[in-house]
Formats: structure tokens, C-alpha cells, sequence
């Protein structure tokens, strides 16, 4: 290899490095004090580089937020292509609903996001293709389990993959986003282990008969 390929090789690590350094970043800014409150010179100051660094890579404070995003979406769809679901679509669904729940609780900033996106009605993620976002495989997978719990006379015909993924998700996300204030209207903990194992049966319970024949309840 050649000297000067050999400093391009080291410049282009040199600024992938930067980039994940301010994505990094700029994630727990944006978590933090929300897509209005922060701002390039606290992302800049966070991921230890000048302000210039930063405007290079993201040209606008709107762009940065669009890929931490994006990537906090990659995440959670590389962790659901690397589950392995159960052939009995029961005992997938089930599996949906603790895999779910599970991964709110162990990344809160992932709802923080969507959450800051959602006050901003989808500006920021609009423009991104879906498949980007790695949708078809999600929707993919539910398809499957609903066609098998069909196939074996267990569930309902005709289920809608995106409402059976929605009403899951719902069920876990105001689980985990409303901690604070169900906690303190109700007593209700969801970071103690045991209300986490009472909440995920109520989940389960609750998507079960969502999806089953009437004569399998």
C-alpha cells in the first residue's frame, strides 16, 4: 500500500471516528434538552470537538437529530432480525411482547426520541425511507407468526400485522414512557422487577386474546 493510501485510509478512520463521537454525543444532548434546547456547541462540547467539526459532518442541527434517529431505529430492528421466534405462533406472540418491553426498559432514550419526533410531527423523519428504517422485516416477522397461528386454526383470519405490532408496542411503551407519573398516581413501579413480570403477564394475557379464535380462549 502506498504512503498516501495510507493517509487516506487514516483520515478516513480519523473522521469516523469523529462522526460516531458526535452522534454519540449529540443522542444523550438530544435527550437531554430536546431537539430546541440543544445545540451545536453543547454537541460539540459533549463529543470533545471544535463546532467546525461538527457543521462539517451535519451541515444543520436538524440533520444530526434525523440520523441519531435513524440510527436508534437501526438498533432496534438489528436486535429484533437477531431474535429467534418459537414455531408455536402462541408462544411467538409472547415472545414479541417480552422481547418489546425488555428493550424499552433497557433503552429509555430510544422513547425519548421518537417521543421529541412526535412533537415535532415527523418533520425529521419523514424524508427517510422506510426501508431504511428496516420496517418490511418487522412487519415480515409478524406476518409470519400471524399466518402460522391462522394455519393452525389457532387465531383470527384476517389480522392486521401493524395493528397486532402497534397494540404490543402501545401496551409497552406507555409501560415504560409513563413510569414516572403511573408511579405516582397509582404506586405502580415498572422499574421493580416484580411489576415488570405483573405488567408483561397483563401484556401477554391482553395479546393473546387479541389474536386467538374465540374458541381458543
Amino acid at each position: 500500500m502506498a504512503a498516501s493510501d495510507k493517509k487516506i485510509v487514516s483520515y478516513e478512520e480519523r473522521s469516523n471516528r469523529t462522526r460516531d463521537a458526535i452522534l454519540t454525543a449529540a443522542e444523550q444532548e438530544f435527550v437531554a434538552n430536546g431537539l430546541s434546547g440543544a445545540t451545536m456547541e453543547s454537541i460539540a462540547k459533549a463529543a470533545g470537538v471544535n463546532k467546525a467539526l461538527v457543521y462539517r459532518h451535519f451541515e444543520r442541527k436538524e440533520l444530526l437529530f434525523r440520523q441519531v434517529l435513524v440510527q436508534a431505529y437501526r438498533r432496534l430492528r438489528a436486535r429484533e432480525a437477531e431474535f429467534i421466534f418459537a414455531d408455536d405462533p402462541i408462544r411467538a406472540i409472547e415472545q414479541v411482547c417480552e422481547f418489546t418491553l425488555a428493550y424499552y426498559l433497557e433503552n429509555p432514550n430510544f422513547l425519548v426520541l421518537v417521543g421529541i419526533e412526535n412533537l415535532h410531527r415527523g418533520e425529521n423523519l419523514r424524508p427517510v425511507a422506510r426501508e431504511e428504517l428496516g420496517v418490511e422485516t418487522l412487519i415480515h416477522t409478524i406476518s409470519r407468526i400471524l399466518r402460522e397461528g391462522e394455519a393452525r386454526g389457532l387465531f383470527r383470519s384476517g389480522l392486521d400485522p401493524v395493528d397486532v405490532w402497534l397494540s404490543i408496542s402501545n401496551l409497552c411503551w406507555f409501560s415504560v414512557a409513563g413510569a414516572y407519573t403511573v408511579d405516582i398516581t397509582f404506586g405502580r413501579d415498572i422499574h421493580k422487577p416484580e411489576e415488570v413480570t405483573a405488567r408483561l403477564g397483563v401484556i401477554k394475557d391482553m395479546a393473546r386474546r387479541y389474536v386467538l379464535r374465540s374458541d381458543q380462549l
